[in-house]
């Protein structure tokens, strides 16, 4: 099956990991460190409800840390460390994603069904195609300022709970299975954020450096 069905790729995808991994254990994640995000964010209660309703089926599995109704997000991409990126240069990405944005119409997204992967649990979001060209004008203004690219498959998502151990996937798949039943939340991008992004025991929190809106 092609990635042009992300819904059931993702999902056989995870169906068949056999295990899961430590999202913790993450290369370059010092205590303290902090990194530079382009995130979408929702301000959305159908989605919120959504995340909450799997979440309590999900709350027994003491293999999973949940992420906060307020810790929402879907990642376009990282930027870099904080203490990888001078003043300077991050000025000058900023002004440039936010004149790329007002370029970019704003959109809706589906937020579901959940599926999974091996370091968390998390909804397929779809469509692709708005996600793709707001992540390639990112890549765009990177490459131009001189930061690494970014060589990792891009799959939007947005995830519920991170595995917080190496442990066999099945049991999560299987709970994971009985609720991808659930009506996905439709929800609206207006805006894509640049946050500062910490830990805060085994969740993440943010600082938001900058909002740069998309057009109307």
């Amino acid at each position: 099956m092609s990635e042009h069905d992300p819904v059931h790729d993702d999902w056989e995808r995870f169906r068949v990991l056999p295990s899961m991994t430590d999202h913790w254990e993450r290369p370059g994640w010092t205590p303290g460190r902090r990194s530079f995000h382009w995130f979408l964010t929702f301000d959305s209660a159908a989605l919120r409800d959504l995340a909450a309703a799997c979440q309590q089926q999900l709350h027994d599995l003491a293999c999973l840390d949940p992420v906060p109704a307020d810790g929402l997000h879907l990642t376009v991409r990282r930027l870099a460390f904080t203490d990888e990126i001078d003043p300077a240069t991050l000025a000058t990405v900023t002004r440039q994603v936010a004149e790329q944005c007002r370029n970019q119409p704003a959109f809706r997204l589906r937020v579901g069904p959940l599926a999974g992967s091996s370091g968390a649990v998390r909804f397929t979001v779809t469509p692709w195609e708005p996600l793709i060209r707001l992540r390639d004008a990112v890549d765009d203004v990177s490459s131009a300022c001189g930061l690494p690219a970014v060589n990792r498959r891009f799959r939007p998502h947005v995830g519920i709970a991170y595995s917080n151990r190496n442990m066999p996937a099945e049991p999560i798949i299987r709970r994971v299975a009985g609720l991808r039943d659930l009506p996905p939340a439709e929800v609206s991008v207006a805006d894509l954020r640049l946050v500062r992004l910490y830990r805060h025991g085994r969740t993440y929190q943010w600082d938001t450096v900058a909002v740069a809106p998309l057009s109307a």
